[in-house]
């Protein structure tokens, strides 16, 4: 009877304290891809005794600006701006979600003016992570580039820009991973900006036979990605842009950058060259 009791006691003591956790966690850093700052995208799945649980994620104490989206990313989901809260020397955000998953999408600026370029990343969680995975995008202008972690692969995609992954396993609640990249870029240019570059240089003669006359495709944000994320990173850029207008005081009128994907405007754009978009 009493070993019946104490089993008994010992189940609900495991129920009531049931593991919850973060798993199959992707984290993507995009150092200056079409912007002078990073762009991290966060993804994770969330096991947990019930949607209220409240999860806190650590971010870089420069962090100025976070978007949450629940659930399965798609042209219909809704981008949710939080708030950045200190935690010591780093911050963090705070949310519950009722979806099984989430996507977080950070913005911070951890670079002075210089060529040389450093930030740290940190990964962590009042939750356990599971199965966590970092990958960072090496900068195609980017010179010396290093990773203070031994880098688990390399992949690159269809324009050649390389993604080296860190495999970082698990790491304990309330616990945090910090991983720092460094480079060297002498041009001052952005990803995006040193694509364009080439893109519009005039093509040597070849002497060789042309294989593909297919008309190279237009680099655009994330092309790897599904299509939906080019709508919730539309959707995101529209909010920051918006934001940053309202508080800087500048009229709604202001053709600098574009309305709908922030691009830069010349004065006498009447078309973005980056969307297409008709300029207001």
């Amino acid at each position: 009877m009493k070993l019946k009791l104490a089993y008994l006691i010992i189940s609900i003591f495991t129920f009531v304290h049931a593991e919850q956790y973060l798993d199959a966690i992707n984290i993507r850093v995009y150092p200056e891809y079409y912007y002078k700052g990073v762009m991290v995208e966060m993804e994770a799945i969330i096991i947990a005794e019930s949607a209220s649980e409240t999860i806190s994620i650590t971010l870089p104490a420069k962090a100025d600006s976070v978007f949450f989206i629940g659930g399965i990313p798609s042209p219909d989901s809704e981008v949710i701006p939080l708030t950045i809260l200190e935690d010591g020397s780093q911050s963090k955000v705070e949310f519950s979600s009722k979806n099984a998953q989430f996507r977080l999408f950070v913005f911070y600026n951890p670079f002075d003016s210089g060529h040389e370029k450093n930030l740290i990343w940190p990964t962590g969680s009042n939750f356990a992570m599971k199965n966590v995975h970092l990958s960072v995008q090496v900068p195609v202008m980017a010179e010396q580039f290093e990773l203070s972690r031994k880098v688990s692969s390399e992949d690159t995609d269809q324009h050649g820009i390389l993604f080296k992954s860190i495999h970082l396993g698990e790491i304990p609640a309330n616990e945090m991973e910090l991983i720092e990249a460094s480079y060297h870029n002498a041009s001052g240019q952005t990803t995006m900006e040193a694509l364009r570059a080439q893109l519009s240089q005039p093509k040597t003669q070849s002497s060789q036979p042309v294989v593909n006359h297919d008309k190279p495709k237009r680099h655009t944000l994330l092309l790897w990605e599904p299509l939906a994320i080019l709508g919730v990173l539309s959707i995101i850029i529209g909010i920051m842009y918006y934001s940053s207008n309202k508080e800087a005081g500048r009229p709604k009128g202001n053709k600098n950058f574009c309305s709908s994907c922030g691009g830069k405007l010349e004065d006498n754009d009447k078309f973005c060259s980056n969307c297409g978009e008709k300029v207001s």
